[in-house]
C-alpha cells in the first residue's frame, strides 16, 4: 500500500511555484496570444512524452476513438494530450494527476484555448481511481505507468472505470532485456531511483 507521504512525495517534487503562471509568461516572452491559445502553441511545455503531440496524434488514430467519447487521461499532468483529443475529436476528457498544482495550471491552461467545456482536471491517484465503476468509454496515458511500481493494481482499476467494450490507449517506454541500462533513462536518472520516482 502506499503511504500518504509517499504521495505527497510525488506531489512536492512537481510543485514549484504556480505553474501556470510561469508557462503563460514564457508563452507571452514568445509572442503567443496567452489569451487565445491554441493545443499546438502549448505542445512544447504541455506534451511530457517523447515525440511530443506526434505520438499524441498517432495514439489517436490508433485508438479508433469516435468523437464525443469519454476518456479518462491518468497521469495527464498539464492535459496537453487531453486538448489535443477535445480540439480534434470533440472528446470529453477527464484527466487525472497527482500533482494538484498540475491539474491547476491545467484548469488555467485549458481555459485560455476555451476548451474547458470538454477538458476537466481531478487530483488524485492512478492506483485508488476516484470515479464509480463503468464511468468512461476510454483510458488513456502516456508515459505515465513507467512511474508506478504496482502495474496490477494499476491496470485493475483502469479496468474497473471502463465501461464494456471499453479500450485502454497507452504509449509507455519499457526498459525490456536489454541491460545494464545507461542512464538517464525516462524514469530515472541514475540507478538508485529519487523517492518519486514510483508510487
Amino acid at each position: 500500500m502506499i503511504t500518504t507521504d509517499k504521495l505527497q512525495q510525488v506531489a512536492n517534487h512537481y510543485e514549484r511555484g504556480d505553474v501556470g503562471a510561469r508557462i503563460l509568461a514564457a508563452l507571452a516572452a514568445a509572442g503567443k496570444p496567452v489569451d487565445a491559445l491554441t493545443p499546438d502553441d502549448l505542445a512544447p511545455v504541455d506534451q511530457f512524452h517523447i515525440r511530443g503531440p506526434l505520438a499524441t496524434r498517432e495514439l489517436l488514430h490508433l485508438a479508433e476513438l469516435t468523437e464525443g467519447s469519454t476518456v479518462l487521461d491518468v497521469g495527464g499532468g498539464l492535459g496537453g494530450p487531453a486538448r489535443v483529443l477535445a480540439s480534434e475529436l470533440g472528446c470529453h476528457v477527464t484527466v487525472l494527476d497527482l500533482a494538484e498544482a498540475f491539474c491547476q495550471a491545467g484548469e488555467l491552461l485549458t481555459a485560455r484555448t476555451g476548451l474547458q467545456a470538454f477538458v476537466t482536471f481531478r487530483q488524485g491517484n492512478a492506483l485508488d481511481l476516484p470515479f464509480p465503476d463503468e464511468s468512461f468509454d476510454a483510458v488513456w496515458t502516456q508515459h505515465s505507468s513507467m512511474n508506478i511500481e504496482d502495474k496490477q493494481q494499476l491496470y485493475r482499476e483502469m479496468a474497473r472505470v471502463l465501461r464494456p467494450g471499453g479500450k485502454l490507449a497507452f504509449n509507455e517506454i519499457l526498459a525490456g532485456a536489454g541491460q545494464p541500462l545507461h542512464f538517464p533513462v525516462p524514469w530515472a536518472s541514475h540507478a538508485n531511483n529519487p523517492p518519486w520516482a514510483y508510487i
